[in-house]
């Protein structure tokens, strides 16, 4: 590996998904792509043509990261499958980060906490609470699924003074919150909205890194059950 690492990272945790490479701290390209059609169709098109702008190939890449969740949980799945085929093919490490820490990382620096909300469907919300004091990120409360009425009252048992809200799950449920908002606490959806691949780069990196050969033990991060289950064995055995 170079001592300037190339690093590919893919998040493709939900709807509006992203590629990025980047040469150490210099970003060389950023692919933002819809995954409405299936994650499957659109996700290794965006991996070429952010490679092509990059001017690299797969086999130029030192470095993998991928967000685990909590997302999609089609998309979780085809985004590890993906990343796992491509550091395998190389017999490259590979990073992870969680979904809500990515759009943390879009608040660095600042004196309030930041909690990204990403719609999780189920009438639910995936909700963390992070520190960005230091630049990147630091968990306070790591992510869980919650509703989104109970918001209001898991801000005033571990935030002190306004919050940073950010994700998904604001555009959705802003109703639920607005209690905190008419409060005093700050809101934004400029930023963030989605996690970014770039992000992912710059919270992984100095991460513990997972091994070429211990990659089979990677896998989503659900927090609930997927909603797709198989099917009783009864009907499979009569």
């Amino acid at each position: 590996m170079s001592s300037t690492p190339l690093i590919m990272g893919i998040d493709s945790s939900h709807l509006k998904g992203s590629v990025a490479v980047s040469r150490g701290d210099e970003l060389l390209c950023e692919i933002f792509f819809d995954a409405s059609d299936t994650h499957s169709a659109t996700l290794l098109p965006a991996v070429d043509v952010c490679l092509r702008f990059a001017h690299c190939e797969i086999k130029d890449i030192d470095l993998f990261g991928i967000v685990r969740g909590p997302g999609s949980f089609t998309g979780l799945r085809i985004g590890l499958a993906t990343i796992k085929a491509l550091a395998a093919v190389r017999k490259r490490p590979v990073v992870t980060a969680t979904s809500l820490e990515v759009l943390a990382a879009a608040f660095p620096y600042l004196s309030s906490e930041v909690v990204p909300l990403a719609d999780a469907r189920r009438g639910e919300v995936y909700m963390g609470i992070y520190s960005s004091k230091r630049g990147l990120p630091s968990a306070i409360i790591e992510p869980f699924s919650v509703r989104p009425e109970e918001i209001p009252s898991m801000i005033k048992k571990n935030c002190e003074g306004p919050v940073i809200f950010c994700g998904t799950g604001i555009k959705k449920y802003t109703e639920a919150i607005e209690p905190e908002i008419s409060a005093g606490t700050r809101y934004s959806v400029l930023y963030g909205s989605v996690p970014r691949a770039s992000l992912l780069i710059a919270v992984t990196r100095g991460r513990t890194q997972v091994e070429y050969g211990k990659l089979s033990e990677l896998e989503p991060l659900y927090i609930r059950p997927p909603d797709a289950k198989l099917p009783d064995s009864t009907y499979l055995n009569p």
